[in-house]
């Protein structure tokens, strides 16, 4: 049995056997009311003016520019930040503002509003400063700018505290009695909004930055969001930001999608930030000069590159630190090594979260405290947890599934054990999966059909569907390294490629004719000019028995953990097996060599309860001497005894003239128990006595001769069945004592 990673959250129970059907169940996952907006109207956008502070903060934007103000745009390092500080240097560069960007170093000047920042833009003589993507918790900075007489403006989506800052004006859509109806903007989505009141029209060439951001920052994509990113998505094969079309060429994209958004342009435009300074990026989004260009994206390729290398190295370390510690058995991994770097910290506790499928802390020391990241699965919320471990702490803060933290060294050991007891089982994350496809609907239209959903993202996720009791045809692996997995899978008449990325490690625990559950995401795959239906898997169970066929195979035991290795007479070598015995339990099992009894397979079937069961059935001898035990050679066997009437078993004249006859020791002895059964000799002190004129018997009389040809027929069919005839025998053996064969 192969238990599922994820907990599987099915939105539709019902199997699904239209494709109008399909469709209309995805719209309802999505809560989607207004089906002929949702696919046909590309360009929604609300009126900008709607944001109860906009008509103001757009005369007072104008007001600086008349006056020839100095303006500075205080941006953040991610790419929602930059990305919307880029939007609006642009935009008031293009009304000849006098205006300026600043983006805090993270490591030394953190997130949000920096007062001593703040205080050299006035000692700077700057009138104006408007802040990106961050601002409403500033409230010391905001007192700081009034007392000076210095106009802040603040754009940002982030949550709001109870008390809020003294700014000018304020454009957030969440904010207390807002009345802009889109709730969900991103940072970079404000800006933009912004950039549309200033200009007075809305500034589809800005379009393809305000889609990178909103994508990067993972906000929903639907309602506004949805227009902001198709659109841009569009824009951006047209984008006339020289660095950002420089940084798609240097990066090798082909297909501007949401793959190149979320995996290829929005690492890239972070990695600044998180290595260095995010001033970087934002050069490079608002130059203007193709030199200049070149030189920032190939630094920040490189950068990337550095960031990258510094992830996997960090990556490693830290699982050897779990593993040398034996810290994959507790239920939240806490790790921490001094010389980690701070800004990557984030992006490797998630993947370890992917890797062990646990909530992870991630912590390196900084001023003699540890500080790093905290990412987890749905059923263990940080904030909450974190909150009932503040006595241990001396910072923290984020959200559900996301937090930052600083503890003392000497206190980590203390918040390992906490949080252990907190999570207090095996956790796992939850995968929502929107409906079961009937076989008979699954061909490369519906795929084209369910294209037309783009972009994915947060609340219109790519569909993931289940594809229940499909039977696996071929396995094998891919890539490189082998990580990948390629199965082929039938139900019914549909055969459909499936492929696991990063999941070749699966090879070991599926086999050919498993039945198996599998959810995942269709994708047309084109090539060579031809087109075929794929599936990328998310996500695979196997509910019954699995049997796995190694008796031409090198079986790998560093595969596969946890095994008992089991043999019946002959261990062949194999170190820590363990012989047959009747109160053996096990749930994966490995038998190394045949039973000579039925019997003894069917106990250990039933009793060990297994899942699993790997069979090497290593065997020297299945065309053996057994075979020859046929009336015609048990006849010239009896002449021969005849001839002494009385002999000892060991007599070595006996032994010769009976080898001459092919009958080997092993033969010889089933021989004799043979006749002993049919009363045609006696067996006394290891004497034969040959019994004068028996009465003629069968051979099938003999219990023995019986039980051989029972052997012999069970290991022809253990090592010459086919796998599927094999795999049927052993599951009905598991059913039933004993199986007619």
């Amino acid at each position: 049995m192969l238990k599922s990673k994820y907990k599987w959250h099915l939105l539709e129970e019902n199997e699904v056997e239209t494709e109008e059907e399909l469709i209309n169940v995805l719209l309802k996952n999505r809560n989607v009311s207004d089906s002929n907006r949702f696919f046909h109207q590309d360009n929604f956008f609300y009126d900008p003016f709607l944001f109860n502070d906009m008509h103001k903060t757009i005369e007072r934007i104008h007001l600086a520019i008349n006056n020839k103000e100095k303006i500075m745009l205080y941006g953040d390092y991610d790419v929602d930040g930059v990305t919307g500080t880029a939007i609006l240097y642009k935009t008031l560069k293009k009304l000849n503002a006098d205006v300026n960007y600043y983006i805090p170093n993270r490591f030394t000047e953190g997130y949000g509003p920096n007062l001593e920042r703040f205080k050299n833009f006035v000692e700077d003589s700057y009138k104006l400063i408007i802040t990106i993507d961050n601002g409403i918790t500033g409230i010391e900075e905001a007192i700081y700018l009034k007392l000076n007489h210095v106009d802040l403006i603040i754009t940002d989506h982030h949550e709001c505290k109870e008390i809020i800052p003294v700014a000018y004006s304020i454009i957030h859509p969440k904010i207390i009695d807002e009345k802009y109806p889109f709730k969900d903007l991103s940072g970079c989505g404000v800006a933009f909004k912004l950039s549309q009141g200033i200009l007075g029209y809305l500034p589809i060439e800005y379009v393809d930055l305000a889609c990178l951001g909103t994508y990067a920052d993972i906000v929903s994509v639907c309602d506004e969001n949805r227009s902001i990113v198709k659109m841009g998505l569009k824009q951006l094969n047209n984008t006339i930001h020289i660095g950002l079309k420089i940084l798609g060429e240097l990066a090798k994209v082909k297909v501007n999608d949401e793959f190149a958004l979320g995996f290829v342009y929005g690492p890239r435009l972070n990695a600044p930030g998180r290595m260095d300074s995010g001033s970087d990026a934002v050069r490079l989004l608002v130059t203007e000069d193709y030199e200049e260009a070149m030189i920032i994206a190939t630094e920040i390729e490189q950068i990337n590159k550095d960031r990258k290398t510094t992830i996997d190295i960090i990556l490693n370390e830290a699982i050897e630190i779990i593993e040398k510690n034996n810290y994959h058995n507790d239920h939240v991994l806490v790790i921490a090594k001094e010389d980690w770097h701070e800004g990557v910290l984030g992006i490797v506790a998630n993947k370890l979260v992917e890797l062990y499928n646990k909530p992870v802390i991630v912590l390196t020391e900084n001023d003699h405290v540890y500080k790093g990241s905290c990412r987890t699965l749905a059923d263990f919320p940080l904030y909450e947890n974190l909150c009932q471990c503040s006595d241990l702490l001396e910072k923290f803060g984020g959200h559900k599934m996301a937090a930052g933290i600083q503890i003392a060294k000497d206190k980590l050991d203390l918040l390992r054990k906490k949080l252990h007891d907190l999570a207090g089982t095996e956790l796992c994350n939850s995968l929502n999966i929107d409906c079961i496809p009937s076989s008979k609907i699954i061909h490369t239209n519906l795929t084209s059909k369910i294209e037309v959903f783009r972009p994915f993202g947060p609340l219109n996720e790519k569909p993931n569907f289940l594809l229940k009791d499909y039977e696996i045809i071929n396995i094998s692996q891919m890539g490189n390294k082998n990580n990948h997995l390629r199965l082929l899978l039938k139900k019914e008449n549909l055969f459909l490629t499936v492929v696991a990325f990063n999941r070749g490690d699966l090879f070991y625990l599926l086999t050919e004719n498993d039945i198996i559950d599998v959810v995942g995401t269709f994708e047309i795959n084109e090539y060579n000019g031809k087109i075929t239906n794929q599936f990328f898997v998310q996500d695979i169970k196997c509910k019954s028995i699995q049997i796995f066929d190694y008796r031409s195979k090198k079986f790998n035991f560093n595969n596969i953990k946890d095994l008992d290795v089991i043999y019946f007479d002959n261990d062949y070598g194999y170190q820590n097996a363990i012989k047959y015995h009747k109160a053996l339990k096990t749930k994966k099992l490995v038998l190394v060599d045949l039973p000579d009894r039925i019997e003894d397979l069917v106990t250990l079937i039933k009793e060990s309860q297994f899942e699993n069961m790997y069979l090497l059935f290593r065997c020297d001898d299945l065309f053996s001497s057994e075979h020859l035990l046929n009336r015609e050679k048990m006849g010239k066997l009896y002449q021969v005894l005849k001839k002494y009437k009385k002999v000892k078993i060991n007599n070595e004249r006996l032994q010769y003239d009976l080898q001459y006859l092919g009958f080997d020791k092993k033969l010889q002895n089933i021989a004799i128990h043979v006749f002993f059964d049919l009363n045609f000799v006696i067996i006394e002190n290891d004497e034969i006595i040959i019994v004068d004129n028996p009465e003629k018997r069968n051979l099938n009389e003999s219990k023995t001769f019986n039980q051989v040809n029972e052997t012999i027929k069970l290991k022809e069919k253990l090592l010459l069945s086919s796998t599927k005839e094999l795999k049927e025998f052993i599951l009905k053996l598991s059913m039933e004592d004993k199986n007619e064969y």
